[in-house]
């Protein structure tokens, strides 16, 4: 039987509340596989990058770690001692990505949510640049800081019908953004070729305010409008890991939903991978100055398409693929 009520009932301590969370999903085993031999190097420079390019008073991390070894743990906990992370998710086994995601996703108050692998290292002012994005276009589900101009249709299908007669097109990234990419993601000469024309010289995107945007998301990093996640239906992956799930328990969803999936034009993140470069030694990491963080609530609502106009969209995408009306499909 309690005989001292709880001191915390009479604190009336208020909860801080932010808009951006950032989800990093981490698994580095003690293995002696050569794929795991340099990651945990890998994360601590990408983590090193994410904390001094983002404004703790405003944004809030979580690093979910699937069993990973001691030395990562522990590491992790620092994080959070130090106050560095706002959340160390541990568990006792390797779920993979996309179940941790989800299951932290849709438990998330923040309005916003970023979604990043453990080896991304980031750039000045990559928030800034997303949410200059999502304050300028109405109904964006996912705008990732990488241009991305390769996925133009890969489950975009509702967006890009509705905005058919908004659609730019033209050569807005530049070659040093395609550069990094390559570097990070692909060396494969065709990796940017279309069916019917090659993204290093083609984009499309839309305009606005004297913002442009490619039309296209990549995976490795994206932040996404959280309420999407509140609409998802509860699936649950079965495996750790099975190629094209993040487009089968998500990416589909925004498509369905009628929301859009941008990019920003230039890079302001980078894959790492297995490497790290010599550039990120002597990278300048600059103040941080917001200017487009705070969301517009005018932005921020999301319009969720009606069944009959998602096979409407549907159709006339199939319609137009199939005249190849424009050199997108």
């Amino acid at each position: 039987m309690r005989t001292i009520p709880n001191p915390e009932k009479f604190k009336n301590s208020k909860i801080q509340n932010n808009f951006h969370r950032i989800v990093i999903p981490v698994y580095i085993p003690d293995s002696d596989v050569t794929y795991f031999s340099n990651l945990f190097e890998i994360f601590k420079v990408s983590i090193q990058s994410l904390l001094k390019t983002t404004d703790a008073s405003e944004t809030v991390i979580t690093i979910i770690n699937n069993n990973c070894k001691k030395e990562v743990s522990d590491y992790i906990d620092c994080l959070l001692l130090e106050a560095k992370i706002d959340k160390h998710v541990k568990l006792a086994t390797n779920y993979g990505k996309v179940y941790t995601i989800l299951s932290e996703a849709k438990g998330c108050y923040e309005p916003y949510i970023t979604i990043a692998d453990a080896d991304v290292f980031y750039f000045n002012n990559w928030e800034d640049e997303v949410f200059k994005v999502f304050n300028n276009f109405t109904n964006i589900g996912v705008v990732s800081p990488v241009p991305s101009p390769h996925l133009v249709d890969y489950h975009n299908s509702s967006y890009i019908i509705k905005n058919l007669f908004k659609l730019k097109k033209g050569n807005i990234i530049n070659s040093k953004s395609f550069a990094l990419f390559k570097q990070g993601i692909s060396n494969n000469p065709n990796f940017f070729k279309k069916k019917n024309y090659d993204c290093l010289d083609l984009h499309y995107y839309l305009e606005k305010n004297n913002v442009k945007s490619c039309l296209g998301a990549t995976h490795f990093i994206a932040t996404y409008n959280s309420r999407i996640f509140k609409d998802l239906p509860l699936n649950k992956p079965k495996y750790t890991f099975k190629m094209g799930d993040e487009g089968v328990f998500i990416d589909k969803f925004i498509d369905k939903f009628g929301y859009g999936r941008l990019s920003t034009n230039n890079a302001f993140a980078y894959h790492l991978g297995h490497s790290i470069p010599k550039w990120c030694e002597s990278y300048e990491f600059l103040k941080i100055e917001r200017k487009n963080l705070k969301p517009n609530s005018r932005t921020y609502n999301l319009n969720r398409q009606s069944i009959i106009l998602r096979y409407f969209y549907s159709g006339m995408y199939k319609i137009l693929k199939k005249m190849k009306w424009l050199k997108i499909f």
